[in-house]
């Protein structure tokens, strides 16, 4: 059994329920959802998954089929599967246990730095019986794994049984050849306990956390083919690139920018840069480039990547193009060096014209020369010291009065009365409403009123939780003397209120679910009323 995924950016899809295909089952499993932020730009990325198996080995395509997305209909590219008898050496999934987790790759042989997807899987036995995933980790010192951010949730039937599964999936590289053991990987998980019941168990189920290992897997990793360019710069895949200069006109001397842009599918961290197809010493002077590569723009070995280097390139004599740039990959498919050109650029280099010879100026060898006239000596002169009065001056008695009389005494006592009965009127009313303030008792709304004021389905979130909470602060206060155990149960729903509100891991702006207005209403109607 295997899982085929489609992902849609921006939009919406409409999807088959069931692809034809010959020699194996096809049919639509889910889709999850997921919101990613670029630069302040908000994308929706939603994943589609169908679930596939085969009942006799052989090598099976699904065929191309149709999705409408938005308004548009495009097709898929068909797929090759090979459906195999599993080895007795092989790790199959264990019925017979309740809880267990498995590692797989999608290949056991590769190169050194070729990207390899792989997942690991956690299988509790029960429907909906994994509440979501607490860590996974694997680690090898020779390998380099992403981080484990994405979980996928499904179910399938193990024997007789019906197992739940969360699958998160990852990718890694290996650093260097040779045979190497992976694993085993450890998961845990927060499962439903169905034996930890408590009080109230019959409406509120409490989680446990189950911690499990892997499987290990023998690989095998090759080193990289022999003969590699010179313009290999370390990147494994199948990839295209293009190049872009800042600008085609410039003189010699000025620094132009040439970016690249590499998009495909494998190993974008460990590639560098395009070179020049043929040394450039002494017609072009180069600088080393910067590398751009955003998570979310990264591959993962099976969506496509995208990677920018910025290049300043500047040239020391003139010339009418910038020469073909290279860039050399390994393609892990054909076993060989794939090489890209991006081809000549014309441009125009101008000589810098600001850039002239100094003038020499010559003087006789036996000092000044006689017949050059001496400089005429200057005169002293005032006449730069303006606007200076020379007249006789004019005299202006002093005032005769001795101090401000009692009108501007009186204009003073008004203004200060005047101020001062509009301070004690303000003071007496911020007096009085403290005063109204301590004898009005705050209105508490009872438990069943606040039930009633929850809001339905659609509101938002922030207003639906606050809602919740203030319905348990008011039971709380009808049911001080509660029992122990229907107060756990209490202070757990008002925890997973806090959590959406104030965590700021959530969106509380977004509409409240169905699901969870059915599952928080159920939970306060069941609480012991009086």
């Amino acid at each position: 059994m295997g899982q085929l995924f489609i992902k849609v950016r921006k939009v919406d899809a409409t999807m088959p329920e069931r692809i034809e295909t010959a020699g194996l089952e096809v049919v639509f499993s889910g889709q999850q959802s997921s919101i990613n932020i670029i630069n302040g730009v908000q994308t929706v990325e939603t994943t589609y998954f169908y679930r596939f198996s085969g009942d006799e080995p052989g090598t099976f395509t699904i065929p191309e089929f149709e999705i409408r997305v938005g308004q548009r209909v495009v097709k898929t590219r068909p797929i090759v599967i090979t459906v195999f008898e599993r080895d007795g050496t092989e790790v199959a999934l264990d019925a017979t246990k309740p809880h267990f987790a498995k590692l797989e790759l999608t290949r056991d042989t590769f190169y050194v730095n070729e990207l390899v997807p792989f997942t690991l899987t956690a299988y509790v036995r029960g429907r909906n019986a994994i509440s979501d995933v607490v860590s996974a980790a694997l680690k090898h010192e020779s390998f380099v794994f992403k981080s484990f951010r994405e979980v996928r949730t499904d179910g399938a039937d193990v024997g007789n049984s019906y197992y739940s599964s969360a699958v998160i999936p990852s990718h890694l590289f290996a650093l260097k050849p040779g045979a190497h053991r992976l694993g085993p990987a450890e998961v845990a998980v927060r499962v439903l306990d169905a034996e930890a019941g408590f009080g109230l168990s019959a409406f509120f189920q409490r989680t446990a956390t189950r911690e499990m290992v892997t499987n290990t897997i023998n690989v095998t990793v090759k080193p990289l083919p022999d003969g590699a360019p010179a313009s290999f710069t370390g990147g494994i895949g199948n990839f295209e690139f293009t190049a872009t200069p800042s600008i085609t006109t410039l003189g010699v001397g000025d620094p132009i920018s040439i970016e690249f842009e590499v998009t495909g599918t494998g190993n974008l961290r460990t590639m560098n840069a395009p070179v020049f197809a043929i040394p450039q010493t002494g017609v072009w002077k180069t600088y080393e480039a910067s590398k751009e590569l955003n998570d979310e723009e990264d591959s993962d070995g099976f969506k496509t990547g995208k990677i920018r280097f910025s290049q300043v390139i500047i040239p020391e004599a003139r010339t009418e193009t910038i020469p073909e740039f290279h860039l050399t990959f390994c393609d892990p498919a054909k076993e060989q060096y794939v090489t890209l050109k991006s081809g000549p650029v014309p441009i125009t280099v101008t000589q810098d014209e600001t850039a002239e010879a100094p003038v020499a100026i010559a003087y006789p060898a036996g000092g000044a020369d006689p017949a050059m006239p001496k400089a005429k000596r200057p005169e002293v002169s005032f006449n730069d010291i303006m606007h200076i009065r020379t007249g006789a001056p004019r005299w202006i008695s002093a005032n005769a009065g001795t101090g401000p009389g009692a009108l501007f005494y009186a204009v003073q006592v008004l203004c200060s009365i005047a101020l001062f009965t509009i301070a004690g009127f303000g003071v007496a009313r911020w007096i009085e409403a403290a005063r109204q303030r301590r004898l009005t008792p705050v209105s508490e709304i009872p438990f069943a009123r606040a039930l009633k004021l929850i809001p339905r389905t659609g509101a938002p979130r922030r207003e639906f939780f606050h809602a919740v909470t203030v319905a348990i602060e008011s039971w709380k206060r009808e049911h001080p003397d509660a029992p122990a155990p229907v107060r756990e149960v209490v202070d757990r729903i008002s925890g997973r209120c806090d959590l959406v509100l104030y965590s700021g891991q959530a969106q509380p702006d977004v509409p409240v679910s169905a699901g969870e207005v059915e599952e928080f209403t159920t939970l306060l109607r069941r609480l012991p009323q009086r």
